[in-house]
C-alpha cells in the first residue's frame, strides 16, 4: 500500500491529528509561529500607519506598498529558484556550489537591479500620476527599496534551501520589529509617507545585516572547495516568474485599481479591510516555505510528496479558514476597534474579503508544490485568470464590494481548474508518484 493510501484509509480524526505531527509540521510550526508573530507586528505597523497618517495618506502607502509586492514579484521567483537549487547542492554535501552560488547571483543581481532601477525612474512619472502621489519622493524611494529587496530575499532563498528554518522565522520577525521603530520615528518627525517607506528601507538593510550573519559561517565553509559554474536555468525560470507576477497581480493590484478609481477617502477604507484581510491568504505562507524544500528534496531523490501536499492543504483550510470566519463575526468590530471611528465603513468589506482571499491561499500551496516539483501548471492558469480579474475590475467597480466580489470569483476558478488538473492526473495514474 503506497504512502498516500495509507493516508487515506486512516480515521478522519487520526488524519486531522497527522496535520499537527510529522516533519512538515514541525518545520512549518516555526516558520508559523515566526510568521504569526511577524504578521502580528505587520499589523501593528500597518495600523500604527493608519492612525499615524491620514486616511489618504494611508491609502497612497497601501496602494505604493501593493505596487511594491507586484514589482517585486521576481524575487520570489528568484528565491524559489535558488532554493531549490540550494536544497539539491545540500543533499550532495556541495558545499562549494552553494557559496560559489551565493556570491555569483548577488553579483548579477546587482548589476541587473542598476539596470531595472535606471528604467523605474525613467518612468517615475508616470507612476506618480498613477497613484496621484503628491510628491515624487515616495515613488523614488518605492525604487530604492525594491533594489534592496533583492538582497535580502537572496538571503532567506538560502536560509530555506538550506532549511534553517528558525534563521528565517526569526528574520521576518525582527525585520517587521525594525520597520515598526524606524518608520514609527520618521512619521512622528512629520516625514509621513516618505517617512513610513524610508523606514521601511532602513529595516531592509537591519534584516539583510542579520541574515547574513547567520550565513556566513556555513558560506565560509565552502571557500576554496570546488564548484559548479553553471547553476540556475533561465528558461526553468521564465515560466515561475509568470506564475509569481500573475499572482501578485491577483492578490495585491487590488488597492492600487482601488486607489485609482475611487477617491482617496474611500481607498483608504478599502486598504485598511484588504490589509488586514489578506491575512488569510498569508497564514500559511509558513506551511508552503517549509513544504518548498522537502518537495524538492523528495523530487531530487524521485520520492513521493503526495502526503506532504494533503497535509499542506488540510492545515491551509483550518488556518485560513477559520481567520475567513473569525473576520466574517468581528470584522467590523476590529476596524474600529484598530483603526479607529475615521475607517468605520471598511468593515463591511473585511467580513467578505476573507472569503474572497481564501482561495488564493489554496493556489499559494500548491503553487509552490508545483514549482518544488519543477512543474509550472498555475504559471498558465494564471495567464488566463489574471488578466480576466483585471477586466472584471475595470467593468464592475461601482462599489468596493463589487471589487472584492470579482476577486472571490476569480480565484475560485483558479483553484477549481488548478485543483481540478492535479486531481485528475492523480486519478489517471495512481501509482504515478505526484
Amino acid at each position: 500500500m503506497s504512502v498516500t493510501e495509507q493516508q487515506t484509509a486512516l480515521p478522519l480524526h487520526r488524519r486531522v491529528v497527522q496535520l499537527f505531527y510529522g516533519k512538515l509540521a514541525r518545520a512549518s510550526g516555526w516558520i508559523i509561529a515566526g510568521g504569526i508573530a511577524a504578521g502580528l507586528l505587520g499589523y501593528v505597523f500597518q495600523v500604527l500607519m493608519g492612525r499615524m497618517l491620514s486616511t489618504q495618506e494611508y491609502g497612497l502607502f497601501s496602494a505604493l506598498m501593493a505596487l511594491c509586492a507586484v514589482l517585486s514579484a521576481p524575487f520570489s521567483t528568484l528565491m524559489m529558484v535558488v532554493s531549490r537549487k540550494v536544497s539539491e547542492y545540500r543533499i550532495k554535501q556541495d558545499s562549494g556550489s552553494i557559496t560559489h552560488l551565493y556570491y555569483s547571483i548577488n553579483i548579477r543581481a546587482a548589476v541587473v537591479g542598476v539596470f531595472i532601477l535606471g528604467v523605474y525612474y525613467f518612468l517615475v512619472p508616470q507612476i506618480q500620476f498613477y497613484l496621484k502621489a503628491p510628491s515624487v519622493t515616495p515613488v523614488y524611494l518605492l525604487g530604492v527599496l525594491l533594489f534592496l529587496f533583492c538582497a535580502i530575499f537572496i538571503n532567506n532563498a538560502f536560509l530555506q534551501g538550506m532549511q534553517r528554518f528558525i534563521w528565517l522565522s526569526a528574520s521576518g520577525f525582527l525585520n517587521v520589529l525594525f520597520k515598526i521603530i524606524f518608520s514609527a520615528v520618521f512619521v512622528w518627525l512629520g516625514y509621513g509617507v516618505a517617512g513610513a517607506l524610508g523606514g521601511t528601507i532602513l529595516a531592509i538593510i537591519t534584516g539583510w545585516l542579520i541574515t547574513y550573519g547567520a550565513l556566513h559561517r556555513s558560506l565560509g565553509e565552502g571557500r576554496g572547495l570546488p564548484f559548479q559554474t553553471r547553476h540556475l536555468s533561465m528558461k526553468s525560470a521564465l515560466p515561475v516568474l509568470a506564475a509569481n507576477v500573475a499572482f501578485g497581480v491577483m492578490t495585491q493590484f487590488d488597492i492600487i485599481l482601488v486607489n485609482y478609481y475611487f477617491p482617496a477617502h474611500e481607498a483608504g477604507l478599502y486598504a485598511a479591510a484588504s490589509i488586514l484581510g489578506k491575512a488569510v491568504m498569508y497564514l500559511p505562507t509558513g506551511v508552503a516555505m517549509a513544504l518548498f524544500p522537502m518537495v524538492a528534496e523528495n523530487h531530487a531523490r524521485s520520492k513521493s510528496s503526495a502526503n506532504l501536499l494533503i497535509q499542506s492543504v488540510g492545515l491551509t483550510i483550518l488556518l485560513s479558514g477559520a481567520a475567513a470566519v473569525f473576520y466574517f463575526i468581528f470584522g467590523e468590530g476590529i476596524i474600529e476597534l484598530l483603526y479607529g471611528k475615521d475607517y468605520r465603513g471598511a468593515g463591511e468589506v473585511l467580513k467578505l474579503y476573507g472569503f474572497a482571499i481564501l482561495p488564493m491561499a489554496l493556489v499559494l500551496v500548491a503553487e509552490h508544490f508545483l514549482i518544488a516539483k519543477e512543474r509550472v501548471l498555475f504559471a498558465y492558469l494564471f495567464l488566463l485568470t489574471a488578466p480576466l480579474q483585471l477586466i472584471a475590475v475595470y467593468f464592475f467597480h461601482d462599489t468596493l464590494l463589487m471589487v472584492v466580489a470579482v476577486m472571490g470569483v476569480c480565484g475560485s476558478i483558479l483553484v477549481l481548474l488548478g485543483y481540478g488538473l492535479l486531481g485528475y492526473e492523480f486519478l489517471r495514474s495512481k501509482v504515478k508518484k505526484i
